[in-house]
């Protein structure tokens, strides 16, 4: 008679899944994403994330997902799950306006000239011309160096600035700005009426600088600062060429 609270162990069996001891480490042993993988172990007889031993190899090449260049700024700031900025759709209005102003087709012609010059680089990958930002580049350097500012253009102000103050005209805007943030930061200390209005000063101030690095640091940023940049590079060459061109011809 059989104990009906008795039981007997079912007898383990060479091949139970997932586990076992295979000789030689198991399917693991000779993965080629065993590195990669968080399940793996010695005493596997198959693969448990694929049911196969071992998976197949992974790709030589994984691709990737082309990154979004400058130009497409409105459609990245639109896709799904982004935050429309306006200064992204006002970008590329003052690029288009720039463009009609000073482009005239030249630069689409230049910057595909650009990017003919080099497809690939010396390791067999695709040179990505679009981070440079050509056009917009371009387009910065024909501002400063064409747009009339008062009798010059930006570049000839900066190489005129550069002849009549030589350094100083690097130091000179930079001690104008601390000539009056100074007083200003030390008088908002005081407890009388000029502290109360060094605050107010100060105050404005604050607000007025985070307001115009808010506004260089957004995407509409490169209006300000690329044009300034390029008159103050092309105001040098400017200025270097002329001091060249003077010394050796014995001009004064």
């Amino acid at each position: 008679m059989t104990d009906p609270h008795s039981f007997t162990k079912p007898a383990a069996t060479s091949t139970s899944w997932p586990l076992g001891a295979p000789a030689g480490g198991g399917c693991c042993a000779d993965c080629p994403i065993r590195s990669g993988c968080a399940l793996a172990a010695d005493t596997y007889v198959v693969c448990p994330i694929t049911g196969s031993a071992p998976p197949p190899a992974p790709p030589a090449r994984i691709p990737t997902q082309p990154s979004v260049g400058a130009d497409d700024a409105y459609a990245d700031e639109t896709a799904a799950g982004r935050r429309f900025d306006v200064t992204a759709v006002a970008s590329r209005g003052v690029e288009a306006a720039i463009s009609g102003a000073f482009g005239f087709g030249w630069t689409d012609l230049a910057t595909a000239l650009i990017e003919r010059s080099a497809v690939w680089d010396s390791e067999g990958n695709k040179v990505d011309w679009g981070r440079l930002q050509i056009k917009r580049n371009l387009l910065c350097i024909a501002v400063a160096t064409a747009a009339p500012l008062g009798d010059h253009t930006a570049a000839v102000w900066v190489a005129e600035a550069l002849k009549t103050y030589s350094i100083g005209a690097v130091f000179v805007p930079a001690g104008t700005a601390l000539a009056f943030v100074g007083p200003v930061f030390l008088g908002k200390h005081a407890s009388n009426v000029f502290g109360v209005l060094c605050k107010a000063l100060w105050g404005l101030t604050a607000v007025s600088a985070r307001a115009a690095w808010a506004l260089i640091t957004s995407r509409l940023g490169w209006v300000i600062t690329r044009p300034a940049i390029w008159a103050a590079i092309c105001g040098l060459t400017l200025a270097t060429w002329r001091l060249v061109v003077y010394r050796l011809t014995g001009a004064v």
